[in-house]
């Protein structure tokens, strides 16, 4: 599903991952793994009725990162 054009796809044809939490005392690749029994797909998902698609890009910025600048620009407004 890496090469899926998620507008094309349906979301309720994905897995809902939208009920989901992440025990911090598992190790990352027991989280994955975890993740990876509800999503099926570490690509495309379904959150709450809506398609989501992840791409990663060698050497980019971790999600982390560009989550933490999102939600920066959110709260001043930008």
């Amino acid at each position: 599903m890496k090469s899926v054009d998620i507008g094309a796809v349906s979301p309720e044809s994905l897995p809902d991952v939208s009920g989901m939490t992440f025990d911090n005392a598992l190790s990352r690749k027991e989280r994955v793994t975890r993740f990876l029994q509800v999503a099926k797909n570490l690509y495309c998902f379904n959150i709450g009725g809506v398609g989501v698609k992840i791409e990663f890009a060698e050497g980019g910025p971790s999600l982390q990162d560009t989550l933490t600048d999102y939600l920066i620009r959110q709260k001043s407004g930008l």
